[in-house]
């Protein structure tokens, strides 16, 4: 028996979880060889539980969940403001929508901890390490300024871009404004994340509405008399972690 070779052994077909294998721990370091119950490398084999992380703050540091294998990281990015408007006969773009990046890491990836940062506004990006993973904002759009001219528009603003994902999802870019006549216009919509809806069209004489959770751009507002609007305000980052434990 013991000088047989493994492929000259009876075949176990129905193996059993109390059954024994046959170990080396420590094969680089001290090798020792040792038993172990099939149960047991099953178990430590298969995932035991997943836990969701959200991320909302501004900056601050990851740090795994006790056990934790891999983890799928979801980082969405600020979406851009919609334009404001002054004076007479201005209307303003939407904001862009902010950049998505999705990426599945290990444990060796993370380490003991990974500082991030979740962008709470226009321009400020959302990151994993600075660099490993970047979801920046959308940008903001832009307003035509005084104008009468039937049909004259204003650009939204370009959607987000993404970097270090396995895939990277730009964002939507914003609607355009336009101008129908001295009396009459529109902001344009907020474009959208990829997990973030942008803000609705605004009407004549109206300011622009907020982007919807999470980096959904701001809608742009309009007038045609000498009230000022504010554009709507591009919706805050978010970094969503799914840890999946041994």
């Amino acid at each position: 028996m013991a000088d047989e070779k493994i492929t000259q052994l009876a075949a176990l077909t129905t193996p059993a979880l109390e059954d024994l294998l046959a170990l080396v721990d420590d094969p680089s370091g001290t090798p020792v060889t040792k038993k172990a119950t099939l149960a047991a490398l099953i178990g430590s084999l298969l995932l035991s539980n997943v836990v969701v992380q959200t991320l909302t703050s501004a900056s601050g540091t990851y740090t795994p969940t006790a056990g934790m294998k891999k983890a799928l990281f979801i980082a969405v990015g600020p979406g851009g403001n919609g334009a404001g408007v002054t004076a007479a006969d201005d209307a303003g773009g939407g904001g862009g929508g902010g950049g998505c990046a999705i990426k599945l890491l290990t444990a060796a990836d993370i380490g003991a901890s990974k500082a991030y940062t979740v962008g709470q506004s226009s321009g400020n990006n959302t990151t994993l390490n600075t660099t490993t993973l970047v979801a920046n904002s959308g940008a903001n759009g832009a307003a035509t300024g005084n104008n009468t001219t039937l049909g004259f528009s204003s650009a939204g603003g370009a959607g987000g871009t993404a970097s270090g994902g396995d895939l990277n999802i730009p964002g939507e870019a914003g609607m355009r404004s336009i101008i129908y006549s001295t009396t009459h216009g529109s902001g344009g919509c907020g474009g959208s994340s990829a997990f973030g809806h942008g803000a609705a069209q605004s009407g004549t004489e109206a300011a622009g509405i907020a982007g919807g959770a999470y980096g959904g751009g701001g809608g742009g507002a309009h007038t045609a008399g000498d009230t000022d609007r504010s554009g709507g305000a591009g919706a805050v980052g978010v970094i969503w972690i799914l840890e999946f434990l041994a």
